[in-house]
């Protein structure tokens, strides 16, 4: 025994140069600067601002040198991008000296000045490197989102209809899947002239990113141009109105909508830019788009009606959509006839489509709508309405068909368009029944639009 203690007794002795030395290297392994910025280094700003970046030196290191580069993959060399500015992103001046902190000097400011005329944009990403006296380099990620005015971050924009729908916030936004997608819309809008199919990107393509392709396959994407000879008249999308056009559409709100298990960060990006307009004497274009995601996985079983019953909406009608649910109400290929309250034809403008969900994605539950009916409150008035479930959609393109099917089954949905825009102001009441699985439910309740809209 006493020999034994005595060989242990000597192994301890003999680990302890051993963890002093262990514990040496993992304090140098600590960064040499300290960055002085908001939470997760992220900052909104406005055309016209200017925000600072404070970067100071660490307690205990004897110097460093700290420059911001550019995390872009066409800044970087990764990726191909002719005609690009590779020294800077669209609208934003950065601090481009590189400076040497000391303890006589222990601080540097760095500035991200928006340009007056910038287009909303985002977020962009810097890398803030710092490199110490022993010449390894250290580098923190820092993001810049350009946002319009009076507008609404996407955080708060895309919790306010989760609120609405009366599911849990989103905690926080992935930057960096954000990040991922601005390359995504750039890219996107480059090849405008020479477009892939939905949800894709093709790595021959100028502008192509890997980043940006698992944004495209993973994402809620929209687009956005518009031309005019009128300057004024070329208002760039805002994030309020880009998170709702996922919500006004029917088929890609389900996911904005779903209880989560467990709380689930999301991402939202939005790239714009100006053009001449082709053939028109001082014509201006204004095109891009944007792109919102999130890791769909571990949802909770729960019926969710939309709107809300009791709630106030914002929007009175539907923009398009890929699937097409207006094609599908005209449509008479499908097993089953979608159900219409008058015999018409539906086409734009419609009114915001109204949805019931009854599952989780995955369940493949087969939904048939077999009556529905909306009716505004005030006169009684009723509004002619197409209703259809997984059996009755049906799209000329057999891909959205098959995408539109997939969706309405495993969310267990039905969608009820109706003809005509809704009215500003007025309480509605619908009903709608059907069947799920073979099993039949029905459901009634009422909304309001809001007096002021967003279209």
């Amino acid at each position: 025994m006493k020999a034994k203690r005595f060989l242990l007794g000597s192994l301890a002795l003999g680990l302890l140069p051993l963890l002093s030395a262990c514990g040496n290297l993992l304090q140098a392994q600590k960064p040499p600067v300290e960055v002085l910025a908001p939470q997760n280094r992220y900052y909104e700003a406005h055309p016209g601002e200017e925000k600072i970046l404070t970067v100071r030196l660490a307690p205990g290191a004897e110097g460093a040198q700290v420059y911001l580069r550019l995390s872009d993959p066409c800044a970087q060399g990764k990726a191909y991008c002719p005609g690009w500015d590779t020294t800077r992103y669209p609208g934003v001046e950065h601090t481009r000296e590189t400076f040497t902190l000391t303890a006589s000097s222990p601080e540097a400011t760095f500035r991200f000045a928006v340009a007056q005329d910038a287009l909303p944009q985002g977020p962009f990403k810097w890398e803030l490197v710092a490199v110490d006296e022993k010449g390894k380099e250290w580098t923190t990620p820092v993001y810049l989102r350009i946002l319009q005015p009076g507008d609404t971050p996407p955080l708060e924009a895309i919790n306010f209809w989760r609120g609405a729908a009366g599911v849990n916030p989103f905690p926080r936004e992935d930057l960096e899947r954000s990040f991922g997608c601005w390359q995504y819309r750039r890219y996107a809008e480059k090849n405008r002239d020479n477009p892939d199919p939905p949800h894709s990107a093709d790595p021959s393509k100028p502008f192509y990113t890997p980043e940006g392709d698992l944004c495209a396959r993973t994402s809620s994407l929209g687009g956005y141009g518009f031309c005019s000879t009128n300057p004024q008249q070329l208002v760039p999308q805002s994030v309020r109105v880009g998170v709702a056009g996922f919500i006004a559409v029917p088929l890609h709100r389900p996911i904005w909508i779903t209880e989560f298990a467990s709380p689930r960060p999301f991402w939202f990006a939005q790239y714009f830019e100006r053009k001449d307009w082709s053939g028109v004497a001082g014509g201006m274009c204004l095109y891009g788009g944007t792109a919102m995601g999130v890791d769909g996985s571990q949802f909770l079983a729960r019926e969710v009606l939309f709107p809300t019953p009791g709630s106030e909406v914002p929007i009175r009608g539907r923009i398009s959509e890929w699937p097409n649910p207006i094609e599908a109400c005209n449509a008479t290929q499908a097993p089953k006839l979608p159900y219409r309250s008058i015999s018409a034809t539906w086409q734009n403008p419609v009114g915001l489509p109204i949805s019931v969900m009854t599952s989780v994605p995955f369940q493949a539950v087969d939904t048939e709508a077999t009556y529905a009916r909306l009716v505004r409150t005030s006169d009684g008035a009723e509004v002619p309405v197409c209703a259809l479930g997984s059996t009755q959609f049906w799209n000329q393109d057999s891909v959205a068909t098959n995408v539109g099917i997939w969706v309405l089954r495993n969310y267990g949905m039905l969608v009820v368009v109706p003809k005509d825009p809704l009215d500003p102001g007025q309480e509605y009441e619908v009903e709608v029944k059907g069947l799920f699985n073979g099993q039949e439910k029905s459901y009634r309740w009422r909304f309001r639009v809001a007096t002021e809209v967003l279209w």
